[in-house]
């Protein structure tokens, strides 16, 4: 067997160089058996751990280990004697005894006995206190840039020479509908929601890295969520030691911008058009805009540079001081105020008069916004005016009027007396009416109320109300007024009474009516005594009037019985004139169209003996003396075996 080259002298002195190299080192050297508790420390023990070596001995590596990253130091360590590592590296913080933090790196070499298990670690540290704080400063510097520049109210992006996204702001990562940068890097504008403005923005790209900056690049930009704002772009290349790498972009979104504008614009055109007068005038109250409608209004063509005073009616100009003054103070104020027209006439306008000021709360001015009341107040004192002559109307009619709510609620009325009400107000107001009326007039009531609600159509209806203890009748015409009920009360029992009286006088007059009827037949009785044979024997004085209802009577039964001869008895009448005469001779004239032949009969000599003294002749009649006779005459007169008997006639 060779024997070694070093004696043990030498080999004591090499051991004792190391262990002076390890105690004079910076670096940390710690030994543990496989539990974890160290064994051994070097002297930078002092300095890091705050024990002296020799009191870290017996102490676990864990207890000198950060809080914080004990649990993944004993991760790390299971997974290194899993794997049976013979090394292994490993970051981590250890707290100094009076709270210092350091950081390390540690290089581990890992002891296993013959049955693989682990027995002991070496441990060197190197302090990295000072790079962990320049990295963490780095890190905060850089986290400080992406958080000013996701802050920024633009968008930011930047792009490689073949377009593709480098990189962007959250700003950017948002209008993209992503939620991670990683989804944005890589991709160009043809994979992104704004595909189909993507040739052209590749081509404004292209053309800032061959040309320089553009600014202003105003242009429609489609959102990840598919909406679509307009965005003012600017671009500028991206270099690097004077090599262009890429683009730089900046956008802002300038939606809400144009939207002002627009509004602006609208705004503008809705006031040029407004039916009100609206101006603005300046602190010293002179007129720097008014619109057409407020210069039409005086009469004039334009308002502007005029002092707003000038056009104010004189007894108003001390107000206009004291208007601004309380307009500066609270904001606003309303009133109203006369103007003069330029035809010298006074316009009435109700005045807005808010104060304007800068964002800083300077006062710059005022709007003057004037509604025009001159009309309105024409028209108002005319509705004064009807409402009086309709209020003197209403009190000179002598209905009563009742206003109820849909639920039949009393809430108004107006009588010309109490004296005309079944009830005295505090009896009947804000009750319904089923709890103050009659049940069946409250019923029809309601049951009206219903109906008009339904139809909309006007109601009427009559009914009969106990009063001041007499029965009196009453007409009620029901209509809609908004959404109420008005119900107008007519008292009609006089008009009633007058009616049963017309009724009653009409039933008398019918009564009397058939009396006549049956004392006319009665005196012109027409009696048929045979075939084509009728009788009228006639009793009493003969005036005008019966001799009319003798030839009624006398042609109807000459009708209805066919007669060929009628007989007019007048032995029952003891007096026989011209008027009398002249009647008898227009009946038998009137028979004798029908095809009859009328018989005189009863002619007494008195009557004769009168006939001849005033000169009547009855031509055209049959006469007899009597009643028989003439019968006689009428039977012998009808066809017998073919022949007709003949009589006299009177010549």
């Amino acid at each position: 067997m060779q024997s070694s080259p070093f004696d043990d002298k030498t080999d004591l002195a090499q051991l004792q160089r190391l262990r002076a190299a390890i105690n004079d080192a910076a670096l940390l050297i710690t030994e543990a058996d496989g539990q974890g508790i160290i064994t051994y420390a070097n002297p930078a023990a002092q300095h890091y751990f705050g024990y002296k070596p020799e009191e870290c001995i017996g102490k676990t590596v864990l207890e000198l280990t950060h809080p914080d990253d004990r649990e993944q130091l004993q991760q790390n360590v299971i997974e290194w004697v899993t794997l049976g590592l013979q090394t292994a590296t490993s970051e981590n913080r250890i707290i100094h005894r009076d709270g210092t933090v350091f950081y390390f790196l540690w290089s581990v070499t890992i002891h296993y006995n013959d049955q693989g298990l682990p027995v002991g670690f070496t441990s060197i540290g190197y302090d990295i206190s000072q790079q962990e704080r320049l990295r963490k400063e780095l890190f905060e510097s850089r986290e400080m840039l992406q958080t000013v520049i996701d802050n920024l109210p633009l968008g930011v992006f930047w792009k490689d020479t073949e377009l593709r996204f480098l990189g962007c702001n959250r700003r950017a990562l948002e209008d993209a509908g992503f939620t991670s940068f990683a989804e944005m890097i890589g991709k160009t504008d043809f994979e992104l929601p704004w595909r189909d403005q993507a040739e052209r923005y590749q081509y404004s790209d292209r053309l800032v890295m061959a040309t320089g900056p553009k600014a202003n690049i105003e242009e429609n930009f489609t959102r990840g969520d598919g909406t679509i704002i307009r965005i003012r772009t600017t671009k500028k290349p991206l270099q690097r030691d004077g090599e262009v790498i890429g683009v730089l972009g900046f956008y802002e979104d300038v939606t809400g911008l144009r939207q002002q504008e627009e509004g602006l614009r609208t705004f503008r055109l809705l006031v040029e058009n407004a039916p009100e007068g609206i101006g603005i005038v300046d602190p010293t109250l002179r007129i720097t805009y008014a619109n057409p409608a407020f210069a039409k209004m005086l009469g004039y063509e334009s308002l502007d540079a005029r002092a707003w005073p000038e056009l104010v009616h004189p007894e108003d100009h001390d107000r206009l001081a004291a208007l601004a003054q309380q307009s500066s103070q609270a904001g606003s104020v309303q009133t109203t105020i006369r103007y003069l027209h330029r035809d010298g006439s006074v316009i009435t306008a109700q005045l807005a008069l808010p104060a304007l000021r800068d964002r800083d709360g300077s006062l710059l001015g005022y709007a003057v916004i004037n509604r025009d009341l001159t009309e309105s107040l024409r028209f108002e004192a005319q509705v004064r005016a009807g409402e009086q002559r309709l209020r003197a109307l209403l009190q000179a009619l002598p209905d009563m009027f009742f206003l109820l709510d849909h639920n039949g609620v009393f809430l108004d009325f107006k009588a010309d007396s109490n004296d005309d009400l079944a009830l005295p107000p505090e009896a009947f107001l804000n009750r319904r009416v089923d709890e103050v009326l009659p049940p069946e007039l409250a019923a029809l009531t309601l049951s009206h109320i219903e109906v008009l609600r339904q139809t909309g159509q006007i109601q009427r209806y009559e009914y009969q109300m106990l009063v001041k203890g007499e029965l009196r009748d009453y007409e009620a015409r029901m209509t809609a007024s908004n959404d109420n009920v008005l119900v107008i009360i007519r008292d009609i029992t006089e008009q009633r009474r007058a009616e049963r009286e017309r009724q009653t006088l009409a039933v008398q007059e019918q009564v009397i009516q058939a009396q006549q009827a049956i004392l006319r037949e009665l005196s012109t009785p027409l009696l048929p005594i045979a075939d084509g044979v009728v009788a009228m024997p006639l009793i009493g004085a003969i005036d005008s009037a019966r001799a009319q209802q003798i030839l009624e009577a006398l042609l109807e039964g000459v009708s209805r019985h066919r007669a060929k001869i009628a007989i007019i008895d007048i032995t029952g009448v003891k007096v026989v004139d011209t008027q009398v005469a002249s009647a008898l001779i227009r009946a038998a004239q009137a028979a004798g169209l029908l095809g009859a032949q009328v018989v005189l009969t009863g002619i007494s000599p008195e009557i004769a003996q009168t006939l001849v003294q005033i000169g009547v002749t009855m031509q055209g009649l049959v006469t007899r003396a009597t009643l028989q006779e003439g019968v006689a005459y009428a039977l012998r007169s009808q066809p017998v075996n073919g022949r007709v008997a003949t009589g006299k006639r009177v010549a």
